[in-house]
């Protein structure tokens, strides 16, 4: 249950949304970082690429509907599970959707701090066009390529990236997870058939951070 103050707090600082822009603008993050949301939105048209996703007006109109009912919440405040109830059984039972997606919708991913010398990582467009991240994508999937190479010694493999993450740059390992899941080197239907040995594989880095952190 939230103070007066607290409410205060809240109330004031939604005020100052723009619910058009920051709607639109959250979807669309949601759906060019997270790739595999997108199958919720199939019937929206071209999300092909980051350009596409965040030019498209059905994805726009959505973030605003989105926005507009935590604008509704706003008017609850007292009782929150009960003004969303409807949508959380929507989501839930009948669309199956993953509520970690909608944590995603939040801020920035405060990964992006690790990226600082990157330079404009201000939207989902400046990202996907900047040459540093390209870079270092493809630096991320070499190793995975040399990981290939010794599925038998995986930990051996990612241990001096291990050290270098979680020891020198203090990496959180859920930053490795959820990178796990933005790969989509194959067509859908073949990534979902192999699902379970391909997040196995990528996914650890972020189990072996996680036994360091723990250490």
């Amino acid at each position: 249950m939230l103070t007066a103050e607290e409410k205060a707090a809240v109330t004031g600082f939604w005020g100052k949304v723009k619910v058009d822009e920051v709607g639109a603008e959250a979807l669309g993050r949601l759906l060019v970082v997270y790739p595999w949301t997108q199958r919720f939105f199939e019937h929206f048209g071209d999300l092909s690429s980051a350009d596409a996703v965040m030019n498209n007006a059905k994805v726009k109109a959505h973030g605003k509907k989105v926005l507009d009912s935590f604008s509704n919440g706003m008017k609850h405040l007292d009782d929150l599970k009960g003004t969303f109830a409807q949508l959380s059984e929507l989501h839930c039972d009948k669309l199956h959707v993953d509520p970690e997606n909608f944590r995603a919708t939040g801020p920035p991913p405060l990964d992006q701090r690790f990226f600082d010398s990157f330079g404009n990582l201000s939207s989902a467009s400046a990202i996907m066009g900047n040459p540093k991240v390209k870079a270092h994508g493809k630096k991320v999937l070499t190793s995975f390529g040399q990981a290939i190479k010794n599925l038998d010694i995986l930990k051996g493999a990612f241990a001096k990236l291990s050290e270098l993450h979680c020891d020198k740059l203090h990496v959180g390992p859920e930053n490795f997870r959820v990178s796990s899941g933005s790969v989509r080197v194959f067509p859908l239907d073949f990534y979902f058939s192999i699902i379970m040995e391909v997040e196995c594989f990528i996914g650890t880095p972020s189990k072996d951070l996680r036994i360091r952190r723990s250490n």
